[in-house]
C-alpha cells in the first residue's frame, strides 16, 4: 500500500547529511524521485564538505548546507541562488515529505533535522537495520512515519531504492551520474598537463579511516606495473594527507607522474577521473566518482572475502555501482581476516588489507582493463 502519492505533493526534503560518497550513491535515488514528483519542489540538505557536489545536481530546485549553532539551533547556508529562500518558504509552509535515504548510522544529524521539518510525513530507515545504528541512533524510529527495515546486505543504491518503492515508485537502479561542468572539465585538463598521447591512469591512495588504505609502497608497486605495462601516465588525487602516497607512486614512475593532492576540488576531481582510462582507489569516495564518470575502477578493501555483508565496510553494500556493468569495477580484498579481526577488519591501522599481493592485484587490474578495453560508455 502507498503512503504517499508523489503525484500530489508539492514539497519534498531530501535530507542526506554524510560523505561524498554516499551522495554519488544517490543520485540514482534522486534522478527516482524527480520522475515520480516532476511537480514538487524538491530541497537537497547536504554537508558543506558534499555542497560542490550538489550544487549542480539538476534533479532538485535547491540544495542548502546546515551546521548547528553555538549555543544551540541550526545555521543553514544556501549553496544554490535561491536555494536558502526556497528552503525558507516550503518550510513556513511545511514540507509534505522529508526523507532520509541513509541506511546506516547517521552520525550527522539527519533525522533530527528531518523530524524538525514541519513536514507531515517523515520516511527513512529504522534505527534497528544494523548494530551500529541500534547503538547509536537509539529512539530515532520515533520521528519516522515510515521507518523501513529493508533486507540486510544490499548495495547502498539498492537501499535507497526500497525507499523509493516503499512510496509507490518504480525503483531507480541506472548508472550513478555527476553534473560537471565546462569549467571543471577545463581546469581537470590544465592541472593534468599537456596531452601525450599516453593512457591515464587516476590513483587516489586516500580514505577516511587508516585501516582502508592499501600501503603506500606497496600501491606504489601496483601502479608501476599497471603503467608500465599500458605505457600510461599517472594522476594521484586525494587531500594533502595524501601527499606521501604520492611521493611513493611518483618514486617509482618519475616524469610520468603528476602530484594533484590537495589540489582539486570534488567535482574537479571527478572531471580528472572522466580523463582516465582506469582509476585505482581505496573504498572511498573517489572509487564512487570514477564509477559515476564511468570509468573503469579497481578499488582495494579491508573487507575480507566471507565477511559480513551488512558490515560499513561491506563490498556488497558500498562497491562502486556500474549500473549493471559489473566488469567495470573490481574489488581487491583479504582472502580472510587477519586475526584477532573475523568478520570485518577492525584494526587501527592497515591491517587486513596489508595481506593483498601486489602482484596479485596488478595482474587483476590488468584483466579489467582488457576486460573492459574498447566498451566505453
Amino acid at each position: 500500500m502507498n503512503v504517499c502519492d508523489l503525484a500530489t505533493v508539492r514539497s519534498i526534503l531530501v535530507v542526506k547529511l554524510d560523505e561524498a560518497g554516499d551522495f554519488v550513491m544517490a543520485t540514482p535515488f534522486l534522478r527516482g524521485l524527480r520522475a515520480a514528483a516532476p511537480q514538487a519542489r524538491i530541497l537537497l540538505a547536504v554537508r558543506e564538505a558534499v555542497a560542490d557536489l550538489a550544487l549542480t545536481c539538476r534533479w532538485v530546485d535547491g540544495v542548502v548546507a546546515p551546521r548547528p549553532k553555538e549555543g544551540g539551533g541550526i545555521d543553514f547556508r544556501g549553496i544554490t541562488a535561491g536555494g536558502l529562500t526556497l528552503f525558507a518558504e516550503c518550510y513556513r509552509a511545511g514540507f509534505d515529505l522529508a526523507l532520509v535515504p541513509r541506511y546506516d548510522f547517521d552520525r550527522h544529524g539527519a533525522t533530527t533535522l528531518a523530524a524538525n521539518s514541519r513536514a507531515k510525513l517523515v520516511a527513512g530507515f529504522s534505527e534497528r537495520v544494523t548494530p551500529w545504528k541500534a547503538d547509536g541512533n537509539q529512539g530515532f524510529d520515533r520521528a519516522y512515519g515510515l521507518a523501513l527495515s529493508p533486507p540486510p546486505g544490499r548495495h547502498e543504491v539498492e537501499q535507497n531504492a526500497a525507499l523509493l518503492e516503499a512510496l509507490g515508485v518504480r525503483p531507480d537502479l541506472g548508472p550513478l551520474e555527476l553534473a560537471l561542468t565546462a569549467e571543471d572539465r577545463e581546469e581537470a585538463r590544465r592541472l593534468l598537463g599537456p596531452q601525450d598521447g599516453r593512457p591515464l591512469i587516476a590513483v587516489a591512495p586516500g580514505a577516511a579511516s587508516p585501516r582502508r588504505v592499501y600501503p603506500a609502497d606497496r600501491l606504489a608497486a601496483v601502479v608501476a606495473t599497471v603503467a608500465a605495462t599500458l605505457d600510461a601516465r599517472v594522476a594521484v588525487l586525494g587531500t594533502a594527507a595524501e601527499r606521501p602516497a604520492a611521493d611513493a607512486v611518483m618514486g617509482v614512475l618519475p616524469g610520468r607522474t603528476v602530484d594533484l593532492t590537495g589540489a582539486t576540488p570534488l567535482r574537479v576531481a571527478a572531471a580528472v577521473m572522466a580523463e582516465a582510462a582506469l582509476a585505482i582507489a581505496m573504498d572511498s569516495a573517489p572509487a564512487h566518482l570514477a564509477a559515476a564518470a564511468g570509468v573503469p575502477v579497481a578499488v582495494f578493501s579491508c573487507h575480507p572475502l566471507g565477511g559480513d555483508p551488512n558490515h560499513f565496510h561491506a563490498p556488497e553494500r558500498f562497491r562502486p555501482w556500474t549500473g549493471g556493468r559489473e566488469e567495470r569495477a573490481l574489488v581487491l580484498r583479504p582472502a580472510a581476516a587477519l586475526p584477532p579481526c573475523s568478520t570485518s577488519c577492525m584494526a587501527a591501522d592497515a591491517h587486513c588489507i596489508a595481506v593483498i599481493d601486489p602482484a596479485d592485484a596488478a595482474r587483476r587490474i590488468l584483466d579489467l582493463v582488457a576486460a573492459t578495453a574498447g566498451r566505453a560508455g
